[in-house]
């Protein structure tokens, strides 16, 4: 699904992708991607799943990334949060939220804003106080990766090595099975959101009638964060961490999705929500 928005003067496209259970019966939720990708890294799993268990279930392309349009190189962090916005607007329902990585703290910063918001859960994500962390994370234990993202954003993707790559975001076992799928479909990101990440805007929660649900989840195996950043952001919701054994960054794509973090968050989604 294409829609079109009015951003100032101009009309840009945003992609929501979305599948629909046959009988309704749990809140939508809104997912957010990370740097480099787009919408599509939640549909080959995540979505189907979550939709047969009756949440109508959207995740959005951010501008510039998979078919949305917009500037790329021009784009800042709170206009991230503003496309989530517009999502979430034409969902038209008070959406659960999950955000990967750096959409996780896109999402964290949707959820601060919107009161109605039913639930967030904060998957491998970016931290309230930036990626700092994860920078100190991957010069001491995965030199590297920085320097294959260095390459991805400066050359674009095909400059990228796969197999370090896959390393940064799947277990051992699958890194080599996903690894050239994966990196045909990333994309560079925008440097203006990216420079943020390091010193990114103030969390500050509008206030609500009650807490807002709130789950960290994060694997002790991710070479993109290190476990401070999942804690730091349970503490900043008050909310629950749960830190996955060998679980990678990219949860939503490693072979083992459903019972490493898909079937959590739906037990967690259920207690929260009273189902």
């Amino acid at each position: 699904m294409i829609l079109h928005r009015t951003i100032g003067f101009s009309i840009l496209k945003q992609e929501i992708l979305h599948e629909r259970p046959t009988s309704p019966r749990q809140p939508p939720i809104l997912f957010v991607h990370g740097a480099y990708c787009g919408a599509w890294i939640w549909a080959e799993y995540f979505m189907p799943f979550f939709a047969a268990q009756g949440f109508p279930t959207y995740a959005v392309s951010l501008r510039g990334h998979g078919g949305s349009e917009g500037d790329l190189s021009r784009a800042t962090f709170d206009d991230y949060v503003d496309d989530v916005v517009r999502a979430a607007q034409t969902i038209g329902d008070a959406p659960i939220v999950i955000g990967h990585s750096m959409g996780g703290l896109v999402a964290q910063h949707f959820a601060a804003r919107r009161p109605e918001v039913r639930a967030l859960t904060a998957l491998a994500s970016a931290p309230p106080s930036g990626l700092r962390s994860s920078a100190l994370h991957m010069t001491m234990f995965a030199p590297d990766v920085l320097f294959q993202l260095a390459l991805l954003q400066s050359l674009g993707p095909r400059m990228a090595a796969p197999s370090v790559i896959a390393r940064a975001l799947f277990s051992p076992q699958s890194a080599a099975e996903g690894a050239q799928k994966l990196v045909e479909k990333l994309q560079r990101e925008s440097p203006i959101a990216s420079a943020e990440l390091f010193a990114p805007p103030k969390l500050i929660p509008l206030p609500r009638p009650t807490p807002l649900p709130a789950l960290s989840l994060g694997g002790d195996a991710d070479v993109f964060l290190p476990r401070s950043a999942f804690q730091e952001t349970a503490d900043a919701w008050r909310g629950t961490l749960e830190i996955l054994p060998g679980g990678p960054h990219a949860l939503m794509l490693d072979p083992a999705w459903r019972d490493l973090a898909a079937a959590r968050i739906l037990a967690w989604l259920r207690d929260v929500l009273g189902d």
